[in-house]
């Protein structure tokens, strides 16, 4: 996998430079965002079957609707954000994401959170292809890893207060209420992100400026879809883990639902600065193909240990959520930072759009199956 990318010449720089900290916030927050409806169903899966009288095969579904709708439309989301640009593919982001959250807010049956994690899934399957867009046309190659385990790092940062916040809404304002004034946040940060980017044309134009090539006038190279295809296991594998974490927590292990949250806090803080060691490590001199495979080997593990929780102990969580940060929750780090490399930045969405389709087209199937089997 490493023959396929190509290095960049020279020692690489383990900073973000201070001129890009406005565009790694940005980024940050649109990955946040993004991901946070996903995590509002983890998180909230007890409270919501008990209101909305779920099974948890219908919990799965609402999951796989999400990440469904992300899969189909990822490919084509990529391709319009190598039209459109990066900056209002990223403001569409922001926009969707806050509309989808405030639906759920809103929901007063099972069909509007169906429709509210439909809207949900656009931003979820864009978000990933506009980031990286940005990264690919506004940053040299020597500030791209540790920026984008910066900008990787917002799913984790995410599920960190998803963990951290809702439980507390839920116990106090109530979680509809909560997520109407998370929503609002979502709209503002939104248009200040917009305020921050400024022109696309006028950052770095020319990186864009590529010389003609049989991979810049359309076509992919066959790494793209290996790495697809690796997205795709990881997503079936991550999908019924990461989405029913807190539920096994709280059901099976005995933990109450503060507790629970705090799990999922806990993973989200580990698994920014797993994300963060891993761009800084795949941006110098770790083998790209390596690291993938080690990951996948640590996902196993922890998988390996929630199989032996109810037995052991519930203490036995901890040790696999920090694995999985590292493993499962960190490999796209490895793989965005691959998609960039290795294609010229006109085709960057394009082929984070195939790899999210893949590894969303995994989470997709994966939800409902577990929650059917439980």
């Amino acid at each position: 996998m490493h023959r396929c990318v190509p290095e960049t010449a020279g020692r690489q720089t383990a900073v973000v430079k201070r001129s890009t900290i406005p565009l790694t916030m940005v980024m940050v927050a649109a990955m946040v965002v993004s991901t946070f409806q996903l995590f509002t169903l983890a998180v909230l899966a007890a409270d919501i079957i008990e209101e909305f009288g779920l099974s948890r095969g219908q919990l799965g579904w609402l999951g796989a609707a999400n990440s469904g709708v992300g899969a189909v439309l990822a490919p084509r989301l990529g391709s319009i954000t190598d039209k459109i640009g990066p900056k209002r593919s990223t403001g569409l982001v922001f926009l969707l994401s806050g509309v989808g959250l405030l639906l759920t807010a809103g929901a007063g049956s099972y069909l509007v959170l169906v429709i509210a994690s439909l809207i949900s899934g656009v931003p979820q399957g864009w978000s990933n292809s506009a980031t990286n867009k940005l990264i690919a046309t506004r940053l040299g190659p020597d500030e791209r890893g540790l920026v984008i385990g910066f900008k990787q790092s917002g799913v984790q940062l995410s599920v960190f207060l998803a963990g951290l916040t809702l439980p507390a809404f839920a116990s106090s304002i109530g979680w509809p209420t909560g997520l109407l004034w998370i929503s609002i946040g979502c709209f503002a940060m939104g248009a200040a992100s917009w305020w921050a980017l400024g022109p696309d044309q006028a950052i770095h134009s020319s990186l864009t400026s590529q010389k003609s090539s049989p991979e810049s006038t359309g076509r992919l190279p066959v790494f793209v879809y290996q790495v697809a295809v690796y997205a795709l296991l990881v997503g079936f594998a991550s999908g019924g883990v990461g989405r029913f974490l807190p539920l096994f927590a709280n059901e099976k292990l005995g933990f109450s639902l503060s507790t629970a949250g705090f799990v999922v806090a806990f993973q989200g803080v580990v698994g920014m600065v797993a994300r963060l060691l891993w761009g800084r490590a795949a941006e110098s001199s770790v083998p790209l193909r390596g690291s993938l495979f080690a990951m996948a080997f640590g996902g196993v593990s922890a998988i390996g240990l929630l199989l032996i929780a109810e037995t052991v102990g519930g203490w036995v969580l901890y040790p696999a959520v920090i694995i999985q940060a590292f493993t499962l929750s960190a490999w796209n780090v490895v793989a965005n930072l691959a998609m960039i490399k290795s294609v010229p930045s006109n085709l960057s969405g394009r082929a984070t759009g195939i790899m999210m389709f893949a590894f969303l087209a995994g989470l997709t199937v994966s939800s409902p199956l577990v929650g059917w089997l439980v």
